[in-house]
């Protein structure tokens, strides 16, 4: 709550020293310490006879035409003084009295009654809170439930259901059959390639030891290890006997037989992967069907799902709201129930019964009067000086000589000439 955060800026302090020289401070403290019963806060209860004569002639105002209250009011503003201090941030009260303790009451008192207002206002937020949020939260209940109820309804009517990864099964089924489809291809593609290449070596006569599914037969291996042997066996019997030896032709009857045996197992081969091949294509159709199934699924279920989230999010929402208001309802009613009221405001020290007076202060004041009572003196005696006419009179024995007159010399002067060319001589004067 932005009202618990203590006053930081200038402008707060100079709103919280207004605050406290509010009417409604000052009348509690006021009505607390009763100066409505002192003459010092209401003038009607010791009026002078001189100020009854000045209010009958119209020359003050009449107390009396002003309310009671107010005129406590007034007084106590007059005698009022509230300020921040400077560079920090505390607020000091100043309160003058011709009652030392009186006027350390009042500042205590004002102190006092605008923490307990700011305590009291405190209290008043967290009722007002606690009577605003109570049907809110009701009413957000309410809503949270047939939110959370559309949200289950549309994920039954959709059928929507969850895989791994946080993915709908329609979209990771697709994934998972992309991947098969993808496998499935590769291994059709590769025992197709495996059975052309053995056909083509069967066709062309050539060497079977350069496929690896040829290779890779131990049936082809154990002939080919027998090939080996009788071809050894002929050529040492070749060194000894002659090649229509029947036992050469016998060898090499056999030898014939291998390779016929062997062509034989590579057909074998080049028919498993014929077959092999026939397979994996007929499962890639499969794949590729069911591929296509999934991806109008998948679509179908990509609209549902977007619908889905729409509903989720307003539920979260609702819910987030919900837990929000609950958490702001208890944090207020247990302020509320517990009298918990905490205020940014501290009093920092207690005004203090003054042991001298603020004013008047004794010492100025008298040195003042007489500095002002010597000058009004010496004003007063050159005044009387200059108007009794003694001041423009000879002093006696003074003595004063006559001053010799002296002629003034005749200034020499060239003639002059009028606006026609006509010279003429200037007249002249000399005074002695």
């Amino acid at each position: 709550n932005d009202d618990d955060k203590p006053i930081l800026d200038e402008q707060g302090v100079a709103t919280q020293v207004q605050i406290i020289s509010s009417p409604d401070i000052l009348k509690q403290v006021a009505t607390k310490l009763n100066l409505d019963k002192l003459p010092e806060f209401d003038q009607t209860l010791k009026m002078s006879a001189l100020g009854r004569i000045l209010v009958l002639v119209g020359l003050k105002s009449d107390p009396f035409d002003i309310p009671p209250e107010e005129r406590v009011l007034n007084a106590m503003h007059d005698k009022l003084n509230v300020y921040a201090v400077e560079k920090t941030r505390a607020i000091a009260i100043e309160f003058a009295s011709k009652d030392p303790k009186l006027a350390a009451d009042v500042a205590n008192g004002i102190a006092n009654a605008y923490i307990a207002s700011k305590s009291d206002a405190k209290l008043e937020s967290n009722a007002a809170a606690t009577d605003f949020l109570a049907p809110e939260i009701a009413d957000l209940q309410n809503r949270v439930k047939d939110a959370e109820a559309k949200v289950a309804a549309f994920r039954a009517q959709s059928d929507l259901l969850m895989g791994g990864n946080n993915a709908v099964l329609p979209t990771q089924q697709l994934a998972e059959l992309s991947s098969e489809l993808s496998r499935v291809r590769a291994s059709r593609a590769a025992a197709e390639a495996s059975a052309e290449s053995v056909r083509r070596a069967l066709q062309n006569g050539g060497s079977l030891d350069s496929v690896p599914e040829v290779l890779s037969s131990e049936l082809i291996q154990r002939l080919r290890e027998r090939q080996v042997e009788l071809r050894a066996n002929i050529a040492d019997l070749s060194t000894t006997l002659l090649d229509n030896h029947p036992r050469i032709r016998a060898l090499k009857s056999q030898l014939a037989d291998l390779d016929g045996q062997i062509r034989n197992e590579a057909q074998k081969i080049i028919r498993g992967l014929s077959a092999q091949a026939q397979t994996a294509k007929a499962r890639e159709d499969q794949l590729v069907a069911d591929v296509n199934t999934l991806k109008a699924a998948s679509a179908r279920a990509g609209e549902q799902q977007v619908q889905l989230d729409a509903l989720q999010r307003d539920a979260n929402v609702q819910r987030q709201q919900l837990e929000s208001y609950m958490a702001s309802y208890n944090a207020a009613a247990s302020r509320k129930d517990r009298k918990y009221s905490p205020v940014a405001a501290s009093l920092i020290a207690q005004a203090q019964v003054p042991s001298q007076p603020y004013f008047p202060k004794i010492g100025p004041i008298t040195g003042a009067a007489a500095a002002a009572s010597l000058l009004l003196m010496a004003i007063g005696t050159l005044l009387g000086e200059l108007f009794s006419g003694r001041a423009m009179r000879p002093a006696a024995g003074a003595r004063f000589t006559d001053i010799e007159q002296v002629a003034m010399p005749v200034a020499r002067t060239e003639p002059a000439i009028d606006d026609e060319g006509r010279a003429f001589a200037p007249y002249e004067e000399a005074s002695a």
